[in-house]
């Protein structure tokens, strides 16, 4: 299927570059355009060895388009990694699945990890930044929270409203007068699309989300953390009440099932100080 080659200029400039795929069991091979036959020969090809790694660097934006990136490396020269793009979280979860099978079964004359390089898929000026903080697909994610009993208060607009039951110390007071509370709905649609919705900080997001007035990324930290920053509609507020502001840090992930996670968690950050008329 169609990826996106991700690479440098000579400004250390990111740049892409639509390619054609193709993984036949150990052999992968990229073209410009459809391959007519299995006998047209490629553009590039590596061979997938038990050397080969996939990691997941997350969610990237590349001169205004979002990509969802991830890098194949050789665990006996770092240096040697093919950076690729895909433009749906989806197909990048498909392509590390694909890839880390065919690296588990390894060529057919594979004996221990060869110290082949890919010269025609090698990345200049690949920095070790974009290594340290990826995440590696392969590890386990645990729950985002441990299980605790919710109670239902309410339903608004088909969300069932919940709070947690509070925790008493050993005297039997209670230790925290503001339980945290829970939303929970049914849409219509796909995890994927979801997601992307949820993402959107663009007037798209006016459609659904009442309260919401602009939004942006303030810093982007890595491929699946950034800082944003989101103002409020002061219309659904009481009369004489200031606005409201958020600050956030937000982090996702995908799980093997295709869940996906959202957290949120309000920061500082010196490029978006508090604004004025606005509480935060």
């Amino acid at each position: 299927g169609w990826l996106y080659l991700i690479r440098c200029n000579r400004f250390g400039l990111q740049f892409s570059r639509k390619r054609y795929f193709v993984l036949d069991h150990h052999l992968l091979r990229s073209f410009k355009s459809v391959p007519n036959s299995d006998d047209q020969d490629p553009v590039r090809s590596a061979i997938m060895d038990s050397c080969i790694r996939v990691m997941d660097n997350g969610r990237e934006s590349i001169n205004r388009k979002v990509f969802f990136i991830f890098t194949l490396y050789n665990t006996s020269n770092h240096n040697d990694r093919l950076k690729l793009g895909a433009s749906r979280p989806e197909e990048a979860a498909r392509w590390i699945q694909c890839f880390h099978e065919a690296s588990l079964k390894g060529a057919p004359e594979d004996i221990g990890c060869s110290k082949r390089k890919w010269q025609s898929y090698s990345l200049s000026g690949s920095s070790s930044r974009n290594h340290q903080n990826s995440i590696d697909w392969t590890l386990s994610s645990s729950d985002v929270i441990a299980p605790s009993p919710w109670t239902i208060f309410g339903c608004q607009n088909g969300l069932r409203l919940f709070k947690e039951a509070k925790d008493r110390d050993s005297g039997g007071k209670k230790r925290d007068d503001h339980p945290a509370i829970m939303a929970v709905g049914v849409v219509d649609g796909t995890s994927e699309a979801i997601f992307q919705t949820l993402m959107a900080l663009g007037p798209s997001r006016s459609e659904w989300d009442f309260c919401f007035s602009k939004g942006s990324v303030v810093e982007h930290l890595d491929g699946h953390t950034d800082i944003i920053h989101k103002q409020l509609y002061s219309d659904w507020l009481p009369w004489g009440m200031k606005g409201r502001d958020l600050l956030l840090r937000r982090y996702w992930r995908r799980e093997d099932d295709g869940t996906y996670v959202i957290l949120y968690h309000s920061v500082f950050h010196k490029k978006c100080p508090h604004q004025k008329g606005y509480v935060r």
